[in-house]
């Protein structure tokens, strides 16, 4: 499945709301979230101290807010995975791994390359499914042959697969805020 469309429409959120949901009910067969993202910006700034965990921490913000919001409790994301209910996964990360009986959030799907994606949709294991967000015009990749998103690429192919469904998110569907709305709506009638 993909969530797809402007920011601030819930894209992340409602992925991360449902998976949950779904993980927390105990007659499926889905464990645990995993969240899979690209660590992008951390290709620039080159080789800096700290562990793998320190140094994906930054990435994990959007989940750990999420979760706030739907538990009411600043340390939901952190109980989830103490708990074994979700789990982060950079990119970087997830080579040589089989992810089963998970619900897989697939989020900033515009700032992967080919491999990131291909090597993600080749992890998915039994009893999983998965689900790619993102939007096309905030990739943060540079624009260079050799590292470009593979966002449209993705499409073409996930396209042509039968369990591939769509959802497209329109700046009409904003609710992060009046601003936001107002301010997409501008760049988009003015061509940016």
């Amino acid at each position: 499945m993909g969530l797809f469309g402007s920011p601030g429409v819930g894209k992340t959120f409602l992925a991360l709301y449902k998976a949950i949901e779904e993980v927390l009910d105990k007659t499926n067969s889905f464990k645990q979230v995993v969240v899979v993202r690209s660590l992008v910006q951390l290709r620039e700034v080159g080789h800096l101290p700290g562990t793998l965990e320190e140094k994906q921490e930054i990435y994990e913000l959007p989940y750990k807010e999420a979760c706030e919001v739907l538990f009411g409790r600043s340390d939901a994301w952190d109980r989830l995975k103490e708990q074994g209910y979700a789990r982060f996964i950079s990119t970087t990360a997830i080579r040589g791994i089989s992810i089963d009986d998970a619900i897989i959030i697939v989020d900033e799907n515009q700032n992967m390359n080919w491999s990131e994606v291909n090597t993600i949709i080749t992890r998915v294991g039994h009893r999983s499914k998965i689900i790619f967000c993102g939007d096309f015009k905030q990739t943060d990749l540079i624009r260079s042959n050799k590292d470009q998103s593979a966002f449209h690429t993705f499409l073409e192919i996930a396209r042509t697969m039968s369990a591939f469904q769509e959802i497209y998110f329109t700046p009409e569907d904003i609710v992060r805020s009046s601003l936001v709305k107002d301010w997409i709506i501008a760049c988009e009638k003015l061509g940016y």
